[in-house]
């Protein structure tokens, strides 16, 4: 049940990518995701019946052999000719002239290598720009996976600051996304591939069916490609590794606030926001979050990694590959299962999460919010328990409309307590209580006790199953 190659999702970028290629006049677009997000795989689908196209792959060269490689490439794809060996300029000069009266692609993947073989090459390319852009026909396509050398590429100090004319980021897919994946599955089994698996194409190539015990049996044999994925991947990207190796691990164990993974990673708290900013702003493996109530600034914040294959990797593999190196792998195997529940009622929160996007987006709620995340914070109480969190809340500032929204993934039917419960802790959270307007949904694995929709239909809440999520596709 493997599937190789095949192009899932990315309608509106592929939308959008035409519509600029459309304008014939040059372009100059940018497309930045982490690794395996299946960039390249992108642009070969935007290429499909174009004629006039070069792309280049930029290897890891010295300078001399990557300017004979790009113009050998130039010539082969496009019919541009050059003498010997020519510079960088020569190259850009004569390519922006070939394209003022031709619409052409070029395409650079992998740009921010072009950095490690000349670091004034993108001085080189802004000087073209300047004096040949205006008149050029070209489709100028630049692809990176270093996430923090791209954006630096094109920030402020860079010579191609504000040369750019668009750019795309690339993320994970979404998990409705996988139902063109594995069409046969059902919506449990396809919560299984992605809580482990997450949105990354290739690793989905790797899930073969919807067992997930021998999904993980799979990633956890050394012969797998998964086996040492996010090791290679991190190596690839930084030199101080085992830092944030140690920092991945901790996070995905459930530390979450910057003093606990300081002293958790053995790191001194003055400097742990330093190794945090690269893995959320030049990783794009770690999110930072807080109430959905508070401002973006709000210090009552929490981190935890966005990647679920990444987060499943460090939880359960990174800790014990000394034991899979030599084969003992069934204790291992028997750690996650009897944790497995744990990990989908996770991962049935995010895909919860992102199914009232769609709702949203279809206008298929009672008002349409703004800003939806988690909830959580404390509240005065005499004796026992005075902290609270809510799995989903999703409000509109300007309307004052609330929804208040707890995601159960049990075997059991949910019964009118659950909803008692979500009520109760609506009372706890202080945003605009005397001027709301509340609502209350209840998202469940295995549907509802009558007693409980009865509830529902006099205390303005809404119900939702797996069976949603189906019709919502």
């Amino acid at each position: 049940m493997t599937i190789k190659q095949k192009f899932i999702d990315r309608k509106d970028e592929l939308k959008y990518l035409q519509h600029e290629y459309d304008k014939n006049d040059f372009r100059f677009i940018s497309i930045i995701g982490r690794r395996r997000l299946g960039k390249t795989r992108f642009i070969e689908e935007f290429l499909k019946n174009k004629r006039d196209y070069c792309y280049f792959l930029v290897p890891e060269l010295n300078d001399p052999d990557a300017r004979l490689e790009v113009s050998k490439k130039l010539h082969e794809s496009l019919g541009i000719s050059f003498i010997g060996t020519p510079s960088w300029d020569d190259i850009f000069a004569k390519l922006f002239a070939e394209s003022q009266d031709r619409r052409m692609i070029v395409v650079f993947d992998e740009f921010q290598r072009l950095l490690n073989i000349n670091k004034s090459i993108y001085s080189f390319l802004q000087r073209s720009l300047d004096k040949y852009a205006k008149r050029s026909k070209m489709f100028l396509i630049v692809s990176g996976s270093s996430i923090g050398m791209m954006h630096k590429i094109f920030d402020h100090a860079s010579a191609l600051y504000g040369r750019w004319t668009g750019q795309l980021y690339f993320q994970p897919m979404g998990f409705f996304d996988l139902k063109d994946w594995f069409p046969d599955l059902s919506m449990e089994k396809l919560i299984n591939i992605y809580m482990i698996y997450g949105g990354t194409p290739k690793y989905l190539e790797e899930a073969e069916n919807g067992d997930i015990i021998e999904n993980i049996q799979r990633i956890l044999s050394k012969n797998s490609i998964l086996y040492n994925e996010p090791e290679n991947l991190i190596k690839t990207e930084i030199s101080d590794s085992n830092t944030y190796f140690n920092i991945l691990k901790h996070i995905s164990n459930g530390v979450s606030r910057s003093s606990e993974i300081a002293t958790s990673s053995g790191l001194k708290t003055t400097s742990i926001d330093y190794f945090l900013n690269v893995l959320i702003n030049d990783m794009e493996l770690v999110r930072k979050e807080v109430p959905v109530t508070e401002p973006k600034r709000s210090k009552k914040c929490i981190y935890a990694v966005k990647d679920n294959f990444f987060k499943f990797w460090f939880k359960y593999i990174y800790p014990n590959l000394s034991d899979i190196e030599i084969g003992n792998i069934s204790q291992i195997v028997e750690n996650i299962k009897s944790e497995l529940n744990m990990i989908a009622g996770q991962t049935f929160e995010d895909v919860s999460m992102q199914f009232l996007i769609e709702m949203n987006r279809s206008n298929k709620l009672p008002f349409t919010f703004g800003k939806i995340g988690r909830q959580w914070g404390r509240f005065k109480a005499e004796a026992g328990k005075n902290t609270y969190e809510i799995d989903i809340v999703a409000l509109n500032e300007h309307t004052k409309d609330i929804l208040f929204c707890e995601c159960k993934w049990q075997n059991r039917k949910i019964d009118i307590d659950i909803l008692k419960e979500l009520k109760e802790k609506s009372s706890f959270v202080d945003w605009y209580s005397n001027e709301r307007k509340e609502y209350f949904a209840v998202i469940s694995k295995s549907g509802f006790l009558n007693r409980a929709k009865v509830y529902a239909k006099q205390n303005n809440f809404i119900l939702f199953s797996l069976e949603d999520f189906e019709n919502s596709l």
